[in-house]
């Protein structure tokens, strides 16, 4: 496990989720998006984002046995998530993310900008990218990192890898909006059964213990 406190008080901008939103919608009102690159089509894709995000809020509802296992000890945890207004897949994790900590007295969600922060974004690579979103999990006595999560949900990321070796040739445009479809189909569900394994491994819960 990584020690991260170290990157904690280097962080820029760190967010609550309704600061994040409340930017986001700033600037998509200036025309604009968060990150370094200001292209039309990562602008076009905030305001989608945007839709998606009130689609995800108002359709999620955690899992009972996700509930019971953070509900099994008392945490401390903060959890730093890596994010950029333009992501898709940001903008379906993000909500669920931040709907499981208001649930849980114990996890306090700091939504960061991932091209503000490439130092804590360089710990936590995808295969050597910077892939988001990403979620760290880390002691808020110690700092000590418990757990990393992203940026796709295990069972969607699957669906992904299969699509592609089937269809070489497939078109970017038409990945995303199949990933988006599977998400509208997965509601938060793929995403909780990742969560699920990472909280029972770092609280020690065997699998029949959380399903009782």
């Amino acid at each position: 496990m990584i020690p991260s406190q170290t990157y904690y008080n280097e962080l820029v901008n760190p967010m609550t989720y309704p600061e994040f939103k409340s930017l986001t919608e700033e600037l998509i009102v200036q025309g604009k998006t968060t990150g370094d690159e200001q292209t039309e089509q990562k602008i076009s894709f905030t305001k989608l984002n945007q839709q998606r995000m009130k689609r995800v809020e108002k359709q999620f509802v955690m899992q009972p046995e996700l509930s019971e296992l953070l509900a099994q000890k008392n945490l401390n945890w903060n959890w730093l998530i890596l994010v950029e207004a333009w992501c898709g897949d940001g903008a379906q994790i993000l909500p669920a993310i931040a709907a499981i900590a208001e649930q849980t007295p114990g996890i306090i969600l700091t939504v960061l900008l991932r091209d503000e922060n490439p130092e804590l974004m360089n710990t936590c690579l995808t295969n050597g990218s910077k892939a988001i979103p990403k979620l760290i999990c880390e002691d808020a006595e110690t700092g000590e990192r418990l757990f990393t999560w992203g940026a796709r949900p295990t069972a969607i990321q699957q669906q992904v890898v299969q699509l592609k070796a089937e269809n070489p040739a497939i078109a970017h445009e038409e990945l995303v909006q199949q990933v988006q479809l599977w998400y509208a189909k997965d509601r938060s569900q793929a995403l909780q059964q990742d969560l699920i394994n990472l909280v029972r491994e770092v609280l020690e819960v065997p699998s029949t213990i959380a399903e009782v």
